[in-house]
């Protein structure tokens, strides 16, 4: 569950920029965009899996609530990563051969790809899906008596979610989200896995 922040964060933090002309800005960079995009795949669905593994345990309303938005987010925002960023990857770097003219469309297949509402939409979802989710694990968390701060780090799935792509952004929300996760995982006990005082 630490590996992959850290490597998101990594992926993130090398993740190139596209402009208002996608197509133009990402041309000489392709091949860095699909492969990133490739890697990201996977690490985005581990990521909504830690969500999961951080609900181990508790049961009830709230849990459940969690482990849905876990599952719109995994459903959703890999559905947005495939399209958004595999697909546009594959387009671009198959095509820089072609005529300019013949260029021109598929930029403007590009453009329409990464600004269709239901290709947008589904990041939205899926988005509020991970915001859903970490909210349950938070409440779930504080219940069992654990502090604060590391609870509002959580929000940083949906904080790189958001910024995917667009800076550095999403790189400081995994560094948020690894920091909780290793300040819940070490530095703190649920109320019912602390032991017992033995009496005098």
């Amino acid at each position: 569950m630490l590996v992959t922040p850290v490597a998101l964060g990594a992926v993130l933090w090398i993740h190139p920029h596209g402009g208002e002309n996608m197509y133009e800005s990402l041309a000489p960079v392709a091949d860095t965009w699909y492969y990133i995009h490739v890697v990201l795949l996977p690490l985005f669905g581990l990521l909504g899996i830690s969500l999961y593994v951080l609900l181990n345990g508790y049961s009830g309303p709230v849990a459940t609530i969690g482990r849905i938005g876990a599952a719109i987010y995994l459903v959703f925002y890999l559905g947005f990563e495939a399209i958004a960023g595999i697909a546009t990857g594959i387009l671009i770097r198959e095509t820089q051969t072609l005529p300019a003219e013949q260029q021109d469309g598929v930029a403007t297949a590009v453009d329409a790809m990464v600004t269709d509402p239901i290709v947008g939409g589904a990041a939205l979802i899926g988005t509020a899906g991970s915001l859903v989710a970490v909210v349950a694990i938070g409440i779930c968390y504080r219940r069992s008596g654990a502090p604060l701060v590391p609870l509002f780090g959580l929000v940083g799935v949906p904080i790189t979610a958001v910024a995917h792509g667009g800076g550095i952004a999403d790189v400081f929300g995994m560094a948020l989200f690894l920091a909780s996760v290793v300040w819940l995982e070490f530095g703190w006990r649920r109320i019912d896995e602390r032991p017992t005082p033995q009496a005098a």
